[in-house]
């Protein structure tokens, strides 16, 4: 369609009347390839066409005759002849008027035809949304189950007594080595299952945000 438009815009320069010629030509050529090159959906062949639009076209050429020509009038030889000949100049003259009538009326029919132009388009823009990511990167801890060391259990064999704490365990012994034994004891670790932070890595908790890239109108243009 913008290939289209501009052909035809460079031949009704070319072959116009005197509105289209001379420093109006050269505007109309100007405006043409500011608009399609302005155009995001015109290809780079019509932007280029659009642009040696004035280099092709010969604004300063004879500007088309859109004047009409009166009919020729009979001369006076002629029209003395026509009077002189009384039988023939009814007839004649009849058909003579008939025919300027209908020359006349051709004249008219040629003025009526001219068609009104179409207003310039306006622009009705909507908005087109896209959406993009917004990072915001946090740290985020890193865990696993493990079994911790939380203490140690005394016990005695003499009796079967436990400590975890000690100086429970040495009162203990003291006690047993009184009533005549030995107050020996063995160790036992204890623990417990934790989970346990064993490093940590980054995380992108970001979000999606909508936002108006451009705008376009229905007739393709776009902003």
């Amino acid at each position: 369609m913008l290939k289209a438009i501009v052909t035809d815009t460079k031949t009704a320069v070319e072959n116009g009347d005197s509105t289209l010629k001379g420093d109006n030509g050269k505007a109309i050529l100007d405006k043409l390839d500011s608009n399609v090159n302005a155009n995001p959906n015109a290809s780079d062949e019509t932007k280029e066409d659009a642009s040696k639009a004035d280099e092709e076209v010969n604004v300063d050429s004879e500007p088309a005759d859109t004047t009409s020509k009166p009919a020729d009038k009979p001369s006076d030889g002629n029209a003395n002849s026509s009077s002189s000949n009384s039988g023939n100049s009814n007839s004649g003259n009849s058909g003579n008027s008939n025919s300027s009538s209908g020359s006349s009326s051709n004249t008219g029919n040629s003025s009526g035809s001219d068609k009104p132009s179409k207003p310039a388009h306006q622009h009705s823009w909507k908005q087109h949304t896209a959406q993009k990511w917004v990072s915001n990167m946090v740290t985020v801890p890193d865990y696993e189950t493990q079994k911790v060391a939380v203490g140690t259990n005394f016990i005695f064999a003499e009796d079967g007594y436990v400590a975890s704490n000690i100086n429970d365990a040495k009162a203990h012994a003291k006690e047993l080595i009184k009533a005549g034994y030995i107050g020996n004891y063995r160790t036992e670790t204890i623990y417990e299952t934790k989970q346990v932070q064993v490093g940590s890595h980054q995380e992108d908790h970001g979000h999606n945000e909508t936002y108006v890239d451009y705008e376009y109108c229905d007739c393709g243009a776009r902003r």
